[in-house]
């Protein structure tokens, strides 16, 4: 359904000349199977040669770019452990001498406990109507207060450099 209702809105919105409707056809299936979580992705290449596609894998991708150009389509949205993964990083990277003072003393190890706290603020329904981003922040600010003595200048520069305002 998702494949047909991108095909019909892409070729009559754009007028799409005829010799360009099997690199849309094909970079619409790519769109489709990209949002369904459940399907197995071949490559662009194997798609073009199986389908006996004219055109290049690189003109089936930059097809696909301004198919979600058009649409106004992201199809990229950040996670909470994205968020988790960058603002470890940024304390990390700042504040080198915390991973000492940490109980794993391993950053990765940390990561790996913070990720567990992380699951289950997400498990919990009174939680869900917060951002991730947010939640990471707490959680990571928490920690910090928990295990380090100077934790609060750290949080602040952490706060700073998320742009998040006090």
């Amino acid at each position: 359904r998702l494949l047909s209702s991108l095909l019909s809105v892409f070729f009559f919105s754009l007028q799409a000349q005829l010799k360009y409707l099997q690199c849309i056809a094909i970079s619409c299936l790519v769109l489709a199977a990209e949002t369904s979580e459940d399907e197995v992705i071949p490559s662009v290449q194997t798609l073009a040669v199986q389908s006996r596609c004219k055109h290049s894998p690189a003109e089936i991708l930059r097809m696909e770019r301004i198919i979600l150009d058009k649409l106004q389509w992201d199809l990229y949205t950040e996670t909470p452990m994205d968020f988790l993964n960058i603002f470890h990083a940024m304390v990390m990277s700042s504040w080198p001498h915390l991973p000492p003072r940490l109980p794993q003393r391993n950053p990765s190890l940390h990561v790996a406990l913070l990720t567990k706290q992380l699951q289950h603020c997400m498990a919990c329904h009174q939680l869900v109507q917060f951002k991730g981003s947010t939640l990471v922040l707490v959680i990571i600010t928490l920690e910090l207060e928990r295990q380090t003595p100077g934790w609060f200048v750290v949080t602040t520069d952490l706060l700073k450099k998320a742009q998040v305002g006090s």
